[in-house]
């Protein structure tokens, strides 16, 4: 990590924003979050069929998705960094045009080294606006509301994939991939539009030396392990399910939108609980739910049940993502440097998370089935809780961070 902790997280740190300045800056932000989601997920379900009809072939599609997850894992680590010195604004509007740019190129593109440069600059763009999105967001309110504030952004970001993913299926399937372009690069423009609601930045803040970043990194990420942890297991859990419960069942379209559908809810009622109780009485029980979903998973000729652990799943799984970020948050400390450093810590965990469920499924998925896989990456997900619930101790005379503000 290099994140700065002696040094503000943006250039155009101020004190809190006014209510107006406040409102503006939310709306930007969900309107960032909307375009930049959608339009990946327009790319995401599209573009292994438009490599495959462009003569690279499954390996070659492959090899396009595993170099945007990369390249968007590499970058994270510098965003603080790049924040500092560009300022809330401009970062992310740079955000925007890295992923939309590239857009308006592919249609002219087939060969793979074009594809693959081109995903990996799409990738730089989309690790410096998830960042962006989720850290923002925090900053704009004080603890008490922070968890319906990370609520409304996790349920924007789940509409937008709602919407984003099966359209891009349909535009596909149907060979119109100009047009499924020509949208991903219009949505990345909202992020441009969403930016102009921050407030533009102000002198350039130089970042911390390397020697005081590392060690204050360091400081800063230990108390937040435990929910890391969590969120790591949490989105292998996704990963799995995501991947491979379309090669195991077949009412996966129906367990998958029911999942989604159930993951945009609860991040909206997470978010109040956890700003009335606190973070960590909300993620045992979305843990548990979430759980007994990924479970159900082995239960692939039993439709009814699949869909009703997809939909159990997708509810734990969404509060699981608001709870264990506003428990990173308040574990790095309630300033713009923290904010910073538990916003990159928590989206490296939950790419690699992703990643780690989508490559590390595929053996056990050949080796025992979906009646080993699921409930193998059920019982990972578990361990990590009792793991986070027997490390977690309050300091004493006050709380773990994790309860609301009085």
């Amino acid at each position: 990590m290099t994140a700065p902790t002696d040094a503000p997280a943006s250039a155009d740190d101020r004190p809190a924003p006014s209510a107006g300045r406040r409102r503006a800056a939310t709306a930007g932000a969900l309107v960032a979050a909307f375009g930049g989601f959608a339009g990946f997920n327009l790319t995401l379900s599209a573009m292994p069929a438009y490599a495959v009809r462009s003569g690279v072939g499954p390996s070659g599609a492959g090899a396009l998705t595993a170099t945007l997850m990369a390249a968007t894992l590499v970058v994270q680590p510098f965003t603080p960094w790049l924040f500092a010195r560009l300022g809330r604004r401009r970062s992310l509007a740079l955000s925007g045009v890295l992923l939309g740019l590239p857009c308006a190129v592919l249609p002219t593109v087939t060969a793979l080294p074009a594809l693959t440069g081109l995903a990996a600059v799409r990738g730089l763009g989309f690790g410096v606006f998830v960042v962006a999105g989720v850290t923002f967001t925090a900053e704009l309110f004080p603890p008490g509301r922070r968890g319906r504030a990370i609520g409304w952004y996790g349920a924007v970001v789940g509409v937008s994939g709602v919407v984003g993913a099966p359209l891009g299926i349909a535009l596909a399937r149907r060979g119109a991939y100009p047009l499924d372009f020509a949208l991903a690069a219009a949505a990345a423009a909202l992020i441009l539009a969403g930016s102009l609601g921050f407030p533009r930045a102000g002198a350039a803040v130089r970042p911390a030396g390397p020697s005081s970043t590392r060690r204050g990194t360091w400081r800063a990420l230990r108390p937040m392990a435990g929910p890391l942890v969590v969120e790591t297991a949490s989105t292998t859990a996704y990963g799995v399910v995501f991947t491979f419960l379309p090669l195991t069942a077949p009412a996966a379209a129906e367990a998958l939108l029911a999942a989604q559908a159930a993951t945009v809810l609860a991040r909206l009622g997470a978010g109040r609980l956890i700003d009335r109780y606190g973070g960590r009485p909300v993620l045992t029980p979305a843990v548990a739910a979430t759980v007994l979903g990924t479970a159900a998973g082995a239960a692939s000729h039993a439709p009814a049940l699949l869909v009703a652990g997809a939909a159990l799943f997708g509810a734990g799984f969404g509060a699981v993502q608001s709870a264990t970020l506003v428990l990173a948050m308040r574990a790095a400390g309630d300033h713009p440097a923290g904010l910073g450093v538990a916003g990159v810590a928590w989206n490296v965990a939950f790419d690699g998370g992703t990643g780690i469920g989508s490559l590390a499924g595929g053996p056990l998925l050949s080796l025992g089935g979906p009646s080993a896989l699921f409930p193998a990456t059920a019982a990972l997900l578990a361990v990590a809780l009792l793991g986070d619930l027997l490390v977690a101790h309050p300091p004493e005379g006050g709380n773990d961070g994790s309860g609301p503000d009085g």
